[in-house]
Parts: C-alpha cells; sequence; structure tokens
C-alpha cells in the first residue's frame, strides 16, 4: 500500500472541471515530479492535496497513511504531513546570476 493513493480524483474550480481521473500512487521514500503544460492541472493537483477552499472534489478519494482525507481540513492534512514546497526558478537563477557577478570581480 503505497502512502499517497489518489483514485479517480476530479476536481472543478468554480464551473470549471480541471482534473478528470487522476490515478497516482507514492510511497514513502519516491520522489516524483508533476510536469505538464501551463494549465494541464498542475498546481490543481497540488492545491487539491493541501486542502485549498476553492476546488472541490466531485469525484475520487484521497487516501494518506491509510486515513481517508478527501474531507479533510487543510490543518488536518499538514499536521498529517502534507505540505507543498515550491521551487521557485526565477530566484534561484537571480541568486545564482548574483554568486557569478560577486566571484568574477
Amino acid at each position: 500500500m503505497a502512502d499517497l493513493e489518489i483514485r479517480d480524483l476530479h476536481v472543478r474550480i468554480e464551473e470549471r472541471e480541471i482534473l478528470r481521473g487522476v490515478d497516482l500512487d507514492i510511497s514513502r521514500g519516491e520522489i516524483h515530479a508533476l510536469m505538464g503544460p501551463n494549465g494541464s492541472g498542475k498546481s490543481t493537483l497540488a492545491s487539491t492535496l493541501l486542502g485549498h477552499p476553492s476546488y472541490e472534489i466531485t469525484e475520487g478519494t484521497i487516501t494518506f497513511k491509510g486515513e481517508d482525507i478527501t474531507e479533510a481540513e487543510p490543518h488536518e492534512r499538514a499536521k498529517a504531513g502534507l505540505f507543498l514546497a515550491v521551487f521557485q526558478m526565477a530566484l534561484l537563477l537571480l541568486q545564482n546570476s548574483v554568486m557569478a557577478l560577486r566571484y568574477s570581480q
């Protein structure tokens, strides 16, 4: 059994369905990257996993460590260990550029 199991997840915001039948299993020690074009649902999936109130789950389930958290509040999900780490590419590029300038002088 995976630590995080997503089954047939359908999510909408307002009247627009964004996710249609997502299935995903993630086990302890695995690293996964969500990749895809703009508008493909990457941020929607992450926000839904964290319980963002703007996203409505219309079908499917999210199970974390054996517990169904589909209806859990964001603070309950955080307490269980779910959080979002955002990689800031622009900031990283800026920092690397500044460091290169410092060391080139």
